[in-house]
């Protein structure tokens, strides 16, 4: 036979061979219908985030899947499986939720509602499952939505290997949700040999993506599916899919009766209606719905949304989740404080937001605080009284919030800064420890004024709203006053000079010794106009500040009459030492007592003027010490009253005998 002949011959027998083989495997016919069957991740590790994603990977697949189902042709068959799903740690969990029909994505979505992820990853079963489910040689797509590998020791890519075998016809398409790239590279063998596409969405909005995109080449959007392959709308086509689950409540919240969901995560509280207070809830969560198997029976339900708490009593059906969305009755509040019209900012902002009853009367109790000048909140429906105050400055507004609403307040406080520093002199340094007190008129204040501030930082700054006032600086002794005028914006510096001079005094005691341990008190006095007491100290060298002018320097050695004065000077900038000595002599009185015990003495010493300045009595030591002078020594007992005159010389020591004239 010709080399011609015999190659036509065996292509021939090949391409009949090849025919026959393709019909063995995939047995497909020309009228069937494309099915497909979304499978969903249903492990623990859904309820995890993306980076910079606000939600769980489950609620962006939940959320984007409900939306495409809703657009795709009426008569698309479609089904639901998941893995995961139904019980923690078995790696058998595996199911077709919804069968593959033709108007199933109604039915699917439905079942994506009460799907709650919660097991393994037994991603491998749950593919073999389906595509078993779709039957041999069908074509069809998959979707498959995951977080990670096969954590059940299933090897993914020898499964994509029999599903190019068995089901040709048959692509799987794999939305991968944040895989590493080794995991990527992992799973690319399933899309690969199956024909599909591979996508790995990074975030919530890849995901919605990644899954329009499937829904595309699965031939499930309203422009690319093919009226050829639609399936025949019937009259008995039956009614819709329903939820399907075990008891349960399947919760979200909206502001209002009807409104839309509340797009957010919340604070759920779920317990028996007849539980205990002190009984730990069944469910405590935060997140944006609840989806929980809870047997049948009467619940308490608490939300937490922002500063709102409701809580209801819900009763849970026999069968199948109860869908409930809960009106929180709210409405939000945006306040935005500034400092000036010109939207300065506010230096150190606090925000207080109180409740306000029916007869206007306003809650003590804040409500709300916070430390910025902007807050955007969620409150209960009702009034509120918003204050806003940065350091003495302060604006508010009353709200009234109807339930659903969005209610803004722009508060302008007006204010300005005032920085204040003090100096000792003209060009010298800063001053510390100056007192600064700050002032406003005031016709039912003392004097006409009332104090509103005060600080002794090193540099003074006072937040004020714009308005004039009244600034004392005070150091020492010293003292002096400004009046400043603040207007909006404004940042006013000023230096404030309190002319002082630095006093240092030290006083010394000569001539005798004291009879005990008593201080020298230091005492500082002006030497003009009032003469009032500037400065006291009872240090060893004490040290005044003082304003420029004329003192008296009074040293006094405890209560005794030693003591020493001195007239000063001081000027302003100058630092000014004085040396005080205190001048004294000793008297010791002999011959009372012991001689003559039944008779009671009593011993006083007068100067001469008159005044006292010691006393003492029979069994008192009868020594002391005094200023240089003359005095009459006074004594007094039952036998009468004798006085003797005596003369004191500094640094003397007088001893008086009483039994001697």
């Amino acid at each position: 036979m010709p080399l011609r002949v015999l190659g036509l011959a065996l292509t021939s027998l090949t391409a009949i061979f090849a025919a026959g083989l393709v019909a063995i495997v995939a047995p497909a016919r020309a009228d069937q219908a494309l099915s497909t069957v979304i499978v969903v991740d249903g492990s623990g590790s859904m309820w995890g985030k993306m980076a910079g994603d606000k939600e769980a990977k489950f609620y962006a697949t939940r959320d984007a899947l409900r939306d495409l189902l809703g657009k795709t042709p009426p008569q698309s068959r479609v089904g639901l499986a998941s893995f995961g799903h139904r019980r923690k740690g078995d790696c058998s969990d595996a199911e077709i939720i919804t069968p593959i029909e033709a108007g199933g994505a109604e039915g699917v979505a439905a079942a994506l509602e009460a799907l709650s992820p919660k097991g393994k990853g037994p991603m491998t079963l749950a593919l073999r499952e389906t595509v078993k489910a779709m039957g041999p040689g069908a074509p069809g797509h998959i979707i498959l939505v995951h977080d990670n590998l096969d954590n059940c020791q299933q090897d993914v890519c020898a499964a994509a290997q029999d599903f190019a075998k068995t089901n040709p016809a048959i692509k799987v398409h794999v939305v991968s949700l944040g895989l590493t790239k080794a995991e990527r590279q992992r799973m690319q063998c399933l899309s690969a040999t199956t024909g599909g596409e591979h996508f790995n969405a990074a975030d919530q909005n890849a995901i919605a993506e990644a899954l329009a995109e499937a829904f595309r080449l699965a031939g499930l959007d309203r422009e690319t599916a093919s009226p050829a392959k639609a399936t025949p709308a019937t009259s008995d086509a039956g009614p819709a899919a329903k939820p399907q689950g075990p008891p349960g409540l399947r919760l979200t919240a909206a502001m209002v009766p009807g409104g839309a969901m509340i797009d957010m995560p919340l604070a759920w509280h779920i317990t028996k209606s007849d539980a205990a207070a002190d009984v730990a809830p069944l469910v405590e969560r935060k997140s944006r719905e609840i989806n929980e198997a809870l047997p049948p029976g009467r619940y308490s339900v608490t939300v937490e949304h922002g500063l709102v708490t409701r809580r209801f009593d819900i009763e849970v059906a026999d069968t199948g989740p109860t869908v409930k969305r809960l009106a929180l009755d709210a409405g939000v509040v945006k306040i935005a404080a500034s400092a000036s019209r010109q939207g300065d900012r506010l230096a150190a902002p606090v925000m207080t937001i109180r409740s306000v009853a029916d007869n206007n009367a306003i809650d003590a109790a804040p409500l709300w605080i916070g430390r910025e000048a902007q807050a955007e909140l969620v409150v209960p429906s009702g009034k509120f009284a918003v204050d806003v105050t940065d350091g003495m400055a302060k604006s508010g507004a009353m709200l009234d919030v109807a339930p659903g609403s969005t209610i803004r307040s722009d508060l302008v406080l007006e204010t300005g800064r005032l920085e204040l520093t003090a100096i000792g002199f003209a060009g010298g340094p800063p001053l510390d420890r100056v007192l600064y007190l700050i002032s406003v008129d005031d016709a039912d204040a003392p004097q006409g004024r009332r104090e509103i501030a005060r600080s002794t930082a090193p540099d003074a700054d006072f937040t004020l709203q714009a308005g004039t006032y009244y600034v004392t600086a005070r150091h020492g002794s010293s003292e002096v006053r400004e009046r400043v005028a603040i207007s909006s914006g404004d940042i006013v510096k000023r230096t404030m000079t309190l002319d002082v001079a630095r006093l240092n005094v030290k006083p010394t005691l000569a001539g005798a010794a004291p009879p005990q341990a008593l201080p020298i008190v230091t005492r500082i006095f002006e030497a003009e106009g009032a003469k009032r007491l500037v400065g006291q100290s009872t240090s060893n060298i004490p040290t005044f500040v003082l304003g420029a002018g004329r003192y008296r320097i009074d040293a006094q050695l405890g209560t005794l009459n030693i003591r020493a004065t001195r007239s000063i000077t001081l000027t302003a900038g100058k630092n000014q030492t004085v040396d005080l000595t205190l001048e004294a002599g000793a008297i010791h009185i002999t011959g009372l007592g012991p001689e003559q015990p039944s008779v009671a003495v009593q011993a006083a010493i007068r100067d001469t003027k008159g005044r006292v300045v010691w006393r003492a009595r029979q069994s008192d030591n009868l020594k002391t010490i005094m200023a240089p002078g003359t005095y009459v020594l006074q004594i007094d007992s039952s036998m009468g009253r004798s006085e003797r005159l005596i003369s004191l010389e500094a640094g003397e020591t007088r001893v008086i005998d009483m039994t001697t004239p």
